[in-house]
């Protein structure tokens, strides 16, 4: 299998904000794009975790509710 290929977080998100018309002022470019990688590898970290099929997303949090027990 290939491996995918390199996040172009700099590309993404001029694509993205163009795709919604968003401006993007290119002085904000590099901090946009450092937030962009982190979140990638995150998720990337996420991805990675094997999960068993007993494994059951968590119950919906609902600020202000008793815990049940």
């Amino acid at each position: 299998m290939d491996a995918p290929p390199e996040f172009d977080a700099e590309a993404y998100a001029r694509e993205a904000a163009a795709l919604i018309g968003l401006p993007l002022d290119a002085r904000h470019l590099p901090g946009i794009a450092a937030n962009l990688r982190l979140a990638a590898h995150m998720a990337a970290v996420v991805e990675g975790l094997p999960l068993a099929p007993a494994d059951e997303p968590a119950p919906v949090f609902v600020a202000g509710r008793d815990a049940p027990g």
